[in-house]
């Protein structure tokens, strides 16, 4: 029995890991688009329409930072804001522009979401 719940846990907290280099690195991924679409705005003398998706690009980013600090925590509620931030995350990728850097971020946000939904009964644990 207790070598049951020591693999567990250890699963558990792989998956953890795995999830938040994830988040990481989805992080600078966004950073970089954010830097390379702004540069494309900016040199095209869209100034107001860069700042606006700078403020996107940024926001995004931090909700993924927010998300790798949180994904350790127990609780209901973060599980549901850690589903919500990679949800919405995914739809932003697909209505982002068609590039490659989108595709690789919505493959990190899938892995993401293929590591946290098996672990909805550690989240339950108080």
């Amino acid at each position: 029995m207790k070598n049951t719940k020591k693999r567990t846990r250890e699963t558990y907290l792989s998956r953890i890991m795995i999830a938040r280099i994830m988040f990481y690195v989805n992080t600078a991924l966004w950073l970089v688009m954010g830097s390379i679409s702004v540069w494309k705005m900016l040199e095209d003398q869209n100034d107001w329409t860069a700042a606006l998706v700078a403020f996107f690009f940024l926001f995004a980013a931090f909700t993924l930072f927010v998300g790798a600090r949180i994904v350790d925590q127990r609780g209901r509620p973060i599980f549901i804001i850690i589903l919500c931030i990679t949800g919405l995350n995914i739809l932003l990728t697909f209505f982002g522009y068609p590039d490659f850097t989108y595709i690789i971020a919505t493959l990190f946000d899938f892995i993401i979401l293929g590591n946290i939904i098996p672990l909805k009964s550690y989240y339950d644990q108080t």
